[in-house]
């Protein structure tokens, strides 16, 4: 067998292992190993570090498995390199000699530092922030998480003591891990969102780590996202001195593995929600629009691309709300069908927030609205202004992208279990007025992983680009494009303006 390149995806429900040819980065097998979720109180999210290990080694050994079954005289020595891509935020507190860990990890859906957050927004320190990392006061960032555990775990602010303490997010604990102990390192797109990495020194900011108590000891080294991260040991289920050449965080995979090298590229993953990142380049490019700065690759060579990011907290889950609520539709997938059954009603609008608004409003509070009613409007027509919706809220965040930027964006790439979905695609073509790719292979954040684990083995590699399912052209005339984007826009900042503070 050819030689392989397995990457490593730790996600919010469990983890994946998939196995790639090196030559081609077609995907030869994966595996994914569910884990529970912990829920102390309500707001509070948190993972066992013991059963993410577990499920990491699982998903190795049940994915390699599968690999055998294709072809029994594979050996694991054929795996040149090793890519990891991860749940970005999430973050723990571990002993950098036994490895011991203080306690649960905090999920990035964690809301405990939520108090700290507002004290944050309400000083100086909000504006700070902002100008050197790129992102909000939030408790889905890591920052505050990690001050939390440095207050309110015993072990950590022991071994934060004794100088014996790691603080990282998962990336840096499963190359502790897979490294046998002996590499404590992370890459920029993990880095840049602890609110703790300035954006242009593209180091630990010493202001920052001051504000939340937090010293560079305790921070793994930050290095290129393809380079050398060590090489496993003393495991088990995979031979020493296999190379870890790769470390993404999964939106800016998902981004490298649809292949958005260059700027003016941006992704969109449809999953609960959507997430959304445009290629900028090397410039750090500030967001006046409610938007995330972020780091979107660093390169062997020691430079940074960034990216803006932009999230919209319900996207398959409007479809699954029709479903679960109003049983018009028995699956998600019929949702297509029955939003053609009728003549479209551009007078009937959705504003999908179900649970707040995010990029731009970053509104907790606002509540879901229908828009657009008469005696006459069907349940085809709700439902089909339910499917345009997720395409509405996305076209707003990248045409907020293209004005900040002053960039155009020259293609999308989408991936998702909503993808799959051709008319809305078709529709977010039209909306977004430019040309979608949807890839054949859905995996593009086990993909960017795995790439950037190839081009840490050997920086001029010419990467393969990622095999086309089928693109999307925009045949809506512009003019009605805009006037739709404008019309369904309204009807957002309507939503967000009628609830504020609850």
């Amino acid at each position: 067998m050819a030689n392989l390149i397995l990457a490593i995806d730790q996600g919010t429900t469990g983890s994946s292992a998939a196995f790639f040819h090196a030559e081609t980065l077609d995907m030869i097998a994966q595996r994914k190993i569910e884990f529970p979720q912990i829920y102390p109180t309500p707001g509070w999210v948190e993972h066992n570090p013991v059963d993410i290990w577990s499920s990491v080694v699982q998903a190795v050994e049940s994915s390699w498995q599968i690999v055998l079954q294709k072809n029994p005289t594979a050996r694991k020595n054929e795996i040149i390199a090793i890519g990891v891509t991860n749940q970005r935020e999430t973050c723990l507190a571990w002993n950098k000699n036994s490895g011991e860990t203080a306690g649960n990890a905090l999920v990035w859906q964690d809301r405990r530092t939520a108090d700290r957050c507002l004290e944050l927004r309400n000083s100086s320190s909000q504006e700070t922030i902002r100008q050197k990392t790129g992102l909000v006061c939030d408790p889905y960032f890591s920052g505050t998480k990690m001050e939390w555990l440095l207050r309110n775990q015993s072990k950590t602010s022991q071994w934060a003591k004794e100088g014996r303490l790691c603080l990282g997010t998962i990336d840096s604990y499963l190359v502790y891990q897979l490294s046998g102990k002996k590499s404590f390192a992370t890459d920029p797109t993990n880095a840049s969102r602890t609110m703790l990495y300035n954006l242009r020194s593209c180091t630990w900011d010493q202001e920052l780590m001051g504000l939340f108590g937090i010293s560079e000891q305790m921070l793994p080294r930050i290095l290129p996202s393809s380079g050398n991260f060590g090489s496993t040991q003393d495991l088990g289920f995979l031979p020493d001195g296999i190379p870890i050449t790769g470390i993404l965080g999964d939106q800016q995979s998902a981004l490298f593995g649809q292949g958005c090298m260059n700027p003016g590229e941006a992704k969109i993953t449809y999953g609960t929600g959507a997430f959304l990142l445009m290629h900028t380049g090397q410039t750090a490019v500030p967001s006046h629009s409610g938007l995330l700065t972020t780091v979107a690759f660093g390169h062997p060579n020691g430079t940074v691309s960034y990216a803006l990011e932009g999230s919209a907290f319900i996207a398959g889950a409007a479809v699954q709300f029709l479903r679960d609520q109003f049983q018009w539709i028995s699956s998600a997938a019929e949702i297509e069908s029955l939003a053609l059954k009728d003549e479209r009603d551009p007078n009937v609008l959705f504003v999908p927030a179900l649970t707040g608004l995010g990029a731009p409003y970053w509104n907790p509070h606002a509540k879901g609205a229908l828009f657009g009613l008469s005696r006459g409007t069907s349940k085809s027509q709700i439902s089909r202004a339910v499917l345009e919706s997720i395409a509405l809220q996305n076209a707003q965040l990248l045409r907020l992208m293209q004005k900040d930027s002053g960039q155009q964006i020259a293609r999308v790439g989408v991936d998702g279990g909503a993808a799959q979905n051709n008319t809305l695609m078709q529709f977010q073509a039209d909306s977004l007025q430019t040309t979608l790719v949807r890839p054949r292979n859905f995996e593009t954040t086990a993909r960017g992983a795995a790439a950037a684990a190839l081009l840490g083995l050997s920086p001029k590699i010419i990467l393969p680009a990622p095999e086309s399912d089928r693109t999307f052209r925009a045949v809506m005339p512009p003019q009605e494009a805009e006037k739709m984007n404008k019309h369904w826009q309204a009807a957002a900042e309507c939503v967000n303006s009628f609830h504020r503070e609850g």
